[in-house]
């Protein structure tokens, strides 16, 4: 008798927590509110003429004479690489383009050589001339031999194509000359440029943001070394795929420095970037301050929300109670279908498919 009586006392306490577990929802009814939906977005500050001087050449940086917050010009040397192998190349194809200078000056030994058996020849062409000239007369009176006259005449026209030969020689190893003087002074260009690389400088004028490198160390091309700002400050923020659509230039921008945690500062999108940014997996949007804090300082992390519209008086729910994107529990345990609005993480505005009047629950899913 005593085990029935404790067995119906157990099915009573069950039956009473499923009844007022049953009575324990959570329920609401639709509101008029003011909804304002805000993308949010991560990012950070930098200015807006931010330029990074990179190495164009490996070696060892022997010279580092600038410092983070050093306000220099433009082409303010920023770093030196050891450069005593480029040096040499420099010295070596100077020392080729003065040999070539001489070689091509009129008082070269090849030119002068050439110029001596042109006189030489000049000199030949003159008596081959004279002889010529009297073995024609003397064949009018048939004084010398027809064979004679014609070894005279055959003579002659040697001695001019011979001085054609010299004259063209020296005219095409002087112009080589020049070629090759000309494309010493090339090298020798080529080569002082190269070494040019050795010395990084500023392209722009502005403050020193950052030094990534120190002296002594090795650097290989490309890699950076120092970093430079100028210009205003703008706020860089990065945007989800799903939510760039609802983007547009002017819109408001509250933003939260990690600098300044217990501050808001207002801002404007001025900028929306055409393309997706697969580094950072998101689209690149960049915002300008209306009023920029007193203290700001490039590279400094963020967080904002970009308002991308409001309603007034609308008819709301809190988000929490939606199920399946737009579907809401009636106190009847009925599932309905609603039409919705703006969404965000705390409100959702219900356009059509509920009144004020009915009671929704919360599900416990």
């Amino acid at each position: 008798m005593k085990q029935n009586r404790i067995t119906f006392l157990g099915c009573m306490l069950v039956a009473i927590s499923l009844l007022s577990s049953c009575n324990n929802k959570e329920t609401t009814t639709p509101t008029r509110k003011h909804i304002e939906d805000a993308v949010f977005a991560s990012g950070f500050i930098e200015q807006e003429n931010q330029y990074t001087v990179s190495a164009n050449a490996d070696g060892i940086l022997t010279t580092i004479p600038v410092s983070e917050g050093d306000i220099i010009t433009n082409n303010t040397m920023v770093a030196v690489i050891k450069s005593d192998v480029q040096n040499n190349q420099v010295e070596d194809a100077q020392a080729v383009y003065n040999n070539a200078v001489t070689n091509a000056s009129a008082n070269a030994s090849i030119l002068q050589q050439i110029q001596t058996n042109i006189n030489q020849a000049k000199t030949q062409l003159s008596l081959d001339k004279t002889n010529y000239q009297r073995y024609k007369n003397l064949r009018t009176k048939n004084s010398v031999s027809q064979l004679d006259f014609e070894k005279a005449e055959l003579q002659y026209e040697a001695s001019q194509n011979n001085l054609l030969v010299l004259q063209d020689s020296y005219k095409a190893t002087a112009s080589d000359l020049k070629l090759n003087e000309k494309r010493s002074l090339a090298q020798v260009n080529t080569q002082k440029a190269i070494l040019d690389d050795y010395k990084l400088n500023s392209s722009i004028s502005g403050t020193v943001i950052n030094v990534f490198k120190k002296q002594g160390e090795l650097i290989k091309r490309g890699e950076a070394v120092a970093e430079i700002g100028s210009g205003a400050f703008i706020i860089k923020l990065f945007v989800a795929e799903d939510d760039i659509k609802k983007i547009n230039n002017n819109q408001a921008v509250s933003v939260h420095l990690n600098t300044n945690p217990n501050e808001t500062f207002k801002a404007k999108i001025s900028k929306i970037y055409p393309s997706f940014n697969t580094t950072e997996q998101s689209y690149v949007v960049e915002a300008q301050f209306e009023q920029v804090p007193s203290k700001i300082f490039s590279g400094s992390q963020l967080q904002a929300n970009i308002e991308t519209g409001s309603s007034k008086n609308v008819l709301v729910i809190p988000t929490a109670y939606l199920i399946r994107e737009n579907y809401v529990i009636l106190e009847n345990d009925k599932e309905i279908a609603i039409k919705i609005g703006r969404k965000n993480n705390d409100w959702t505005e219900v356009i059509s498919g509920i009144t004020e009047e009915d009671i929704i629950v919360k599900s416990k899913i």
